[in-house]
């Protein structure tokens, strides 16, 4: 009688798969955009746009409550599920905003060497491969943290802006000539990070954009860097 329940269960599996549980908190099923609706209602998304020196960007949820959670157990935690997600997130937003039709290239604002070993992954490179899967973009990996920046959390804005000088640099042979390119980044704080890759970028020809999974504060209430 055993095996023939256990037959019937494997059956049942096979037939009527359970539904993936979200990939936020684990706990509930997921809807089909990969989230539980608890979870969908706790981020409050909210697409804004806005101007860092000029160049447009675009966010989703305000770096608060339960996103700011996630954000921390994405980054320091190990959350890979967390940062796919969020991708897959962005990558839907992506595809509808009329202003981000022509983009190019995804660039991932990468992580110097050393905090990539202690991390594990760059959560920025997660986040623009599923992005793919919503939106295909190519993602630019010719982008090179040069210093080991300290961390910009509890930095006046000033030092947020000094710590960052010369942070990032071109791989030879490469540039972004024509290329309309979309800065992707789990957070905007300062905006210094997005500002000095975007300076870059523009250097070399390209027209840098920005996308994040979540804002500070001071993006909400239309803050100008």
């Amino acid at each position: 009688m055993k095996a023939l329940r256990d037959w019937w269960k494997a059956l049942e599996q096979l037939l009527l798969p359970a539904t993936p549980p979200c990939g936020l908190c684990g706990e509930y099923p997921r809807l089909p955009v990969g989230a539980c609706r608890a979870c969908l209602d706790s981020l409050a998304i909210r697409w804004e746009r806005w101007d860092v020196q000029g160049y447009p960007c675009f966010s989703l949820f305000p770096y608060q409550g339960f996103g700011r959670d996630i954000i921390h157990r994405m980054k320091f935690q190990g959350g890979l599920e967390i940062a796919s997600t969020l991708g897959f997130f962005l990558g839907l937003a992506a595809r509808e905003e009329p202003q981000l039709a022509q983009v190019d290239l995804l660039v991932p604002v990468p992580l110097h060497p050393a905090r990539l070993q202690q991390r594990g992954f760059n959560q920025t490179v997660i986040l623009c491969q599923y992005m793919q899967t919503a939106w295909k973009r190519p993602v630019c990996d010719f982008v090179l943290r040069t210093r080991r920046t300290e961390t910009q959390s509890g930095l006046s804005s000033a030092k947020r802006k000094h710590n960052l000088r010369r942070a990032f640099a071109l791989l030879p042979g490469f540039d972004f000539r024509k290329k309309r390119c979309l800065i992707v980044d789990d957070v905007i704080t300062s905006g210094h990070t997005f500002a000095s890759l975007a300076q870059l970028i523009e250097e070399y020809g390209g027209q840098p954009m920005g996308i994040f999974a979540a804002r500070t504060e001071r993006w909400n209430r239309g803050y100008q860097l």
